[in-house]
């Protein structure tokens, strides 16, 4: 039903195009003043209306005015980022030619806030923008790591060097123990998931904005306590058409290691150090000194990566387009993974009249290979470049599979016979009608519909002859394919009033009403006895009641959905003062039937100092100052499972009867996590605009948390997810960015962004003032998941033994659990980026840097190789510096020392600055081919995590969980050559 009312509604629209009235219409061309060159991209409004066009690359325009508008009084607005806006009376003319200059009050730009739009003057709230132009050529699959450091506030850990894979990002800190930390991303009105942004192209983007505290996030209500990632995408431009090609092609490869493994030499000595475990005789000591095999060698290749886009945009004062096309295909660095992509888009918008309307949409199609990483299996062939032997070979001399003497599998074996695939479809996008009142003016009518729809296929064949075969399906191999579809819908209807009174006085009003629901539903299946060459289902031997192969199968299905009304009012005095104020009501079916709606709400104050008379005699310093402080509250109601609140059954048998077995209590007092905070501070433009600086105090309290209640044992169950707890994150924000010289030939910019947050837990269960959980400890007046480990103090020189030192501090040979204190938290409080761009005519070098300090790391990875009881495969070159009666001085034990792991002699700083990003371009000049057709050329160069600064014993320090497990994919160290084409 409400597809064929939107099909209706689509066709009397495209009538009321035909029929509309029209009005006179104004040309003419905009420029720059001060070199009189064109200016294409200037917005040409209407004022008091929606009708507007763009000027196309000639500086030209051509509007007509609406027929319920007089001409002679109508006032068009010209309007462009960094240039002064104009606004003139058309009065009798039919062309008008507008020259603008250089706008050095940088806070009349134009902000996304998500549902609005609002000049940085009065936005109260703590916003900050990364331009698209910064990531869209970031040779990175998923376009969220090139965020890192990008603006203060937002730490992205990319965690994975694995073609496609998410980063993990956090807006000012972790403000949930058990729920999801994640921000709610929304491109183009639409709900998307960080999950599927590998098949997503980065170079379709306008803009990305990062709303951070209450203010600017309330408006999301229960979806925003996270942080808000609002993606605009790019739109058309009226005027000619205008196409632009794309392509890279570059190489990767593994970054280094900072934890060095034995060579044969080493290793074989090692072991006869420690009575020749393997019973080596001399001939075959003689044979294995013959082989060194480097594992990083073997399993790290080059990677390449190849990138086109092809793109078009134009239309005409009516309807405009922006359609693209793209192919991304990345090979990892070790074998047998990647990305290959293929997206599309196409985005139109449209006026008829009083109405307009668009389509914004992305269609997408990735095909995954992986292995798996961040685990201790033996099968995992990640973990095979530290743990196998370096006198083992991939290969016999007949060419077959070595079978490696300490029983580990030939993990090259593993990764090449073993297939993991993905593949999936992807699709995003949204329709909108708007309606402006002809009978009250200011009155603008909207609704958006929009979804989100992913499907995947995974597939996962093991072959009988590997470990994994051998182990996991009794010899028999397995093919296995499973299914998933996820589609999420959101609806936005809202009604806004603007308008002005008296001289001075400016207020905007908006009503929302928004459902947002999300389906999930999975099958997957996996059959046993693998014959003949077949690697799909046709291998599968059918199961009976006498060969055993049953195909094992399952499935599951999730729903959540979310009921909002809320409203936004925006209030202005004199264009210098400025209110905002936002409420909303959600209601939310993941929780209890007592505590599914909630409240929320905000208030944000800006106030433009520098248009103060008073401020007069500073005006020769600052061009711009605006003071900003807001409070409000936003919700988290992300939990791992959609049904946390619901009592849940699952069926049993018992002695041969089927029946239901209760898996969860009821919990209907189960509500959101809520967050207030407190926003303050001081934005400034000076240097005649070339100095841009924001400084910002947060203050983010997050009570009712999620965490789990024991209750009495008579229940059958041991406990119950609740909201109990407070957690807090308080910080500053700094940012700087400007030009430091400015010349018609030549610039240097440069632009840094840092933030520190203290994390801190203010109250847990009752009266509990702890909850230890392995390594980690939540203790009140401590930050979240903090290190607890008893403190390693080296080597007793007399014996060899290990040291520690006790909780009062005394050094000990007796580790003692009860000894652990907080050694650090893994929680970052540092971090930021800083880069610089030089430009000389059309030539352009720029380079950016992120960093990390204060966290601590647990190196898990280093644990299995310092271990002595693993002699039997390989181990670090720093136990080659065991105590000895000839090594006293060490801080590795004798071999017989018990070892203890969970001590601080793993655990490391987690500091680094990187090289994010450096790229080198040209543009040639306009008179070498003006000739042929072609507006633009643009040769570049760039080069993507190409150097590491660490101390970090890894390949790579970055490590969202705290802890590195094993089997690590370190990040990609790319280098693209590029072309940019323009038509």
């Amino acid at each position: 039903m409400r597809k064929f009312v939107l099909m209706v509604f689509a066709l009397v629209l495209c009538l009321v195009e035909q029929v509309a009235a029209q009005g006179r219409t104004i040309s003419g061309t905009v420029t720059e003043q001060a070199t009189g060159e064109a200016l294409p991209g200037v917005s040409v409004i209407v004022k008091g209306t929606t009708t507007g066009v763009s000027t196309g690359v000639d500086g030209g325009y051509s509007i007509t005015i609406p027929a319920n508008v007089t001409a002679e009084t109508a006032t068009l607005v010209f309007r462009q980022i960094g240039m002064t806006t104009q606004e003139i009376v058309i009065g009798n003319r039919s062309s008008i030619n507008v020259a603008l200059s250089a706008d050095t009050r940088q806070l009349s730009e134009v902000v996304v806030t998500g549902y609005t739009t609002q000049t940085q003057r009065e936005v109260a709230g703590s916003v900050s923008t990364v331009k698209a132009e910064e990531i869209r050529q970031v040779p990175l699959a998923s376009f969220d790591q090139a965020l890192q450091g990008r603006a203060p506030g937002i730490l992205v850990q990319a965690n994975s060097g694995q073609p496609g894979a998410a980063a993990n990002v956090v807006i000012r800190g972790r403000g949930s123990l058990r729920g999801t930390n994640d921000p709610l991303y929304i491109m183009d009105g639409v709900q998307i998931s960080a999950a599927d942004f590998a098949t997503l192209n980065p170079a379709d983007f306008e803009s990305l904005t990062i709303l951070k505290d209450a203010s600017a996030t309330s408006i999301y209500g229960s979806r925003g306590a996270n942080g808000v990632v609002v993606i605009t995408t790019r739109k058309g431009l009226a005027g000619k058409t205008r196409i632009n090609y794309d392509v890279q092609y570059g190489f990767s490869r593994a970054p280094e290691n900072r934890l060095e493994v034995m060579n044969t030499e080493q290793k074989l000595q090692y072991e006869l150090q420690r009575g020749n475990p393997y019973g080596w005789t001399d001939e075959e000591l003689v044979e294995l000194r013959k082989v060194d095999t480097n594992w990083e060698d073997v399993f790290f290749k080059t990677g390449t990566t190849k990138n086109h886009t092809l793109s078009a945009s134009g239309g005409s004062e009516k309807t405009t387009y922006y359609l693209s096309g793209s192919l991304f295909d990345q090979t990892g660095t070790v074998p047998n993974t990647g990305l290959e992509r293929y997206t599309g888009r196409a985005n139109v918008e449209s006026n008829a009249g009083n109405f307009n309307f668009g389509l914004n949409s992305t269609f997408g199609y990735s095909e995954f290979t992986n292995t798996s990483e961040a685990n201790t299996g033996i099968n995992a062939p990640l973990n095979a470049i530290r743990w196998t032997n370096p006198y083992e070979t991939v290969y016999d001399e007949e060419g077959n599979y070595t079978q490696m003497t300490s029983g580990q599998p030939n993990a090259m074996q593993e990764l090449l016979e073993n297939k993991n695939l993905r593949q999936q479809m992807k699709a995003v996008g949204n329709i909108y009608v708007g309606y402006q009142a002809p009978f009250l003016e200011g009155l603008s009518l909207r609704t958006t519909w929009g979804g989100d729809f992913t499907g995947n296929e995974q597939t996962a064949f093991v072959n009988p002859t590997t470990y994994t075969g051998q182990f996991s399906t009794g010899g028999s191999g397995s093919f296995g394919r499973g299914y998933n579809r996820n589609f999420s819908y959101t609806g936005t209807t809202s009604a806004t009033y603007s308008t002005s009174f008296g001289e001075d006085h400016t207020l905007s009003v908006g009503l929302f009403n928004e459902i947002v629901n999300r389906k999930f539903r999975t099958f997957n299946f996996t059959g046993y006895g693998l014959g003949g060459a077949f690697q799909n289902e046709a291998g599968i031997t059918p199961g009976n009641a006498t060969n055993g192969y049953i195909p094992a199968v399952g499935g599951s299905g999730t729903e959540n959905a979310l009921l909002s009304y809320f409203t936004n009012i925006n209030y202005g005095f004199k264009d210098r003062y400025f209110v905002t104020l936002g409420a909303r009501r959600d209601g939310s079916s993941r929780f209890g039937a007592n505590r599914r709606y909630a409240n929320f709400g905000s208030i944000g104050f800006s106030w433009i100092l520098s248009d103060e008379a008073f401020f007069e005699g500073l005006t020769g310093v600052f061009n711009d100052v605006k003071y900003k402080i807001s409070y409000g509250s936003a919700g988290n109601q992300a939990l791992t499972d959609d049904f946390a609140s619901r009592e849940l059954f699952a069926r049993s048998v018992y002695a041969g009867i089927s029946g239901l077995s209760q898996l969860q209590l009821a919990n209907p007092d189960l509500q959101w996590e809520r967050k207030t905070t407190f926003n303050t501070g001081l934005e400034f433009t000076t240097l005649n605009g070339r100095l841009q600086a924001t400084g910002e105090f947060y203050n983010a309290v997050t009570s009712d948390l999620f965490l789990s209640r024991q209750l009495s044992r008579t229940t059958g169950f041991t406990n119950l997810l609740s909201n109990v707890g407070e957690l807090r994150n308080r910080g500053v924000e700094l940012a700087l960015n400007g030009d430091i010289i400015a010349s018609p030939d030549f610039t240097w910019s440069a632009n840094i962004s840092a933030t520190y947050n203290k994390n801190e837990v203010l109250s847990l269960v009752g009266n509990e003032e702890e909850m230890i959980e392995g390594l980690y400890i939540q203790r009140v007046g401590e930050p979240m998941n903090s290190l607890y480990v008893v403190r390693y103090a080296g080597v007793n020189p007399d014996n060899g033994n290990a040291q520690y030192f006790t909780r009062e501090g005394e050094i000990t040979e007796v580790y003692d659990p009860n000894d652990r204190v907080i050694v650090g938290s893994v929680e970052t409080p540092w971090f930021g980026g800083f880069g610089t761009t030089l430009r000389f005519k059309g030539l352009e070098l720029s380079s950016f840097f992120s960093f990390v300090t204060g966290n601590k790391l647990y190196n898990n990875d280093r644990a299995n190789v310092e271990h002595p009881q693993y002699l039997w495969d390989n181990l670090s070159t720093s136990m080659l510096n065991e105590w000895t009666p000839d090594n006293r001085v060490t801080d590795v034990p004798r071999p017989g020392s018990p070892f203890r792991s969970g001590t601080t002699r793993f655990v490391e700083d987690g500091d680094f600055l990187r090289l994010r990003n450096i790229n080198l371009s040209y543009e040639l000049p306009q008179s070498i081919y003006s000739g042929i057709g072609i507006s633009s050329i643009r040769l570049f160069a760039q080069g993507q995590n190409l150097k590491t600064w660490t101390n970090f014993k890894g390949f790579d320090p970055e490590v969202s969980t705290g802890s590195l497990v094993g089997a690590q994919y370190p990040a990609l160290r790319t280098v693209t050559f590029g072309l940019n084409v323009g038509f």
